[in-house]
């Protein structure tokens, strides 16, 4: 075996434990949401987030906010906010790429624009840290263009590295 095939059949299995790992494990994930300085930008909506990589799990967080890490009392979504939440779920054997973030359009104020959505899956075993950030802007409301309640961004394969 030349030198280029020991190093593909090391890189290979390596990948391989990796993605045994990441199926195996529980991880932390660190989520980031900002929202927007524009007027009326926040919303009292339930929000809730599915993330998942090329392949494997999907992180489902049905209500946001029970993630939350902010002071209590803390009023998430709201005008020009950097919201942070952590939470566990199952590893992703690679990059968390395509995210959905729903609003389920509740409360006083439903509308909300969204600028983005940074995801951090924290490492694990042999599964390093990973992170992708994905650009919203826009608003998640019926009563502003685009006129839906979920934003849906795909990025598998662009990497996008964290500010």
């Amino acid at each position: 075996m030349n030198k280029l095939s020991l190093a593909l059949a090391s890189y290979l299995i390596l990948f391989l434990a990796a993605a045994a790992t990441a199926a195996t494990t529980r991880c932390t994930f660190e989520i980031v949401v900002k929202t927007d300085g524009r007027r009326n930008a926040g919303t009292d909506a339930r929000v809730s987030l599915q993330v998942r990589a090329a392949r494997g799990p999907t992180l489902t967080v049905a209500n946001l906010e029970s993630w939350g890490q902010m002071a209590a009392g803390h009023d998430y979504f709201e005008k020009g906010n950097l919201d942070r939440f952590r939470g566990a779920g199952d590893c992703m054997p690679s990059e968390p790429c395509n995210m959905v973030l729903t609003s389920d359009g509740s409360g006083n104020k439903p509308g909300w624009y969204v600028s983005y959505v940074m995801v951090t899956q924290l490492g694990q075993g042999r599964l390093p840290s990973m992170t992708h950030r994905w650009a919203v802007d826009q608003w998640l409301a019926i009563d502003e263009a685009p006129h839906m309640l979920t934003a849906e961004r795909r990025g598998c394969g662009i990497g996008a590295a964290a500010p």
